[in-house]
């Protein structure tokens, strides 16, 4: 895990796991949500704000942060492509996002041992079902483009707590700390020999 300086922390804080993209990733995807929200009007989410929320758990003492840490780094989980190509809006046009065609098992994976994780020590957790997406826009006026064009490639490789702050200028995220995701296995077999 890696910490990052920061002010120091509140007694309270608003926190959630996410996959939080490098400087690339993060560039890639604020093009797309130009030229999206070019299509849809609406609030521009602000590149330093781009994320995948994989668990949201608002508001939580300072020693219940201490324990999420402490939850992320006994996780066990795989390292993943992720391929944003799709787009859509939710609460009619409300919020505009990309997603991948079809979640990628490895992250589907991460965010319900995450859940399942978070569930047995204790903390609340949304029901509804997982759905991995990035918000691009908010308030959005008019449909958004099925494809995002071209696909945004992320290749996942580790996962961070996030704590969020709210301002008037929206919220701004602060890495609480990150860790890492395992290379995938891969099934090898000796040479010469075969399963059959």
């Amino acid at each position: 895990m890696t910490e990052e300086a920061a002010a120091p922390a509140p007694e309270r804080q608003r926190v959630f796991f996410a996959l939080w993209p490098d400087d690339r990733v993060a560039s890639a995807l604020d093009a797309s949500a130009r030229r999206i929200h070019a299509q849809t009007g609406g609030r521009l989410m602000r590149r330093d704000g781009l994320h995948l929320t994989l668990a949201f758990l608002g508001e939580q003492p300072a020693e219940r942060v201490a324990a999420l840490q402490r939850l992320a780094a006994a996780l066990a989980a795989e390292a993943f492509e992720l391929d944003l190509s799709c787009a859509g809006a939710w609460q009619r046009g409300r919020i505009v996002w990309g997603g991948p065609e079809v979640t990628p098992p490895a992250l589907a994976e991460l965010a319900a041992g995450l859940t399942d994780a978070l569930r047995a020590d204790g903390f609340e957790v949304e029901r509804r079902p997982f759905a991995a997406h990035v918000t691009l826009v908010r308030n959005g006026r008019q449909p958004p483009p099925r494809a995002i064009d071209p696909p945004v490639r992320w290749p996942v490789r580790d996962f961070a707590l996030m704590r969020s702050r709210l301002g008037a200028e929206g919220a701004r995220y602060e890495v609480i700390g990150r860790w890492p995701l395992s290379s995938p296995a891969v099934d090898t077999l000796p040479v010469g020999r075969s399963d059959g």
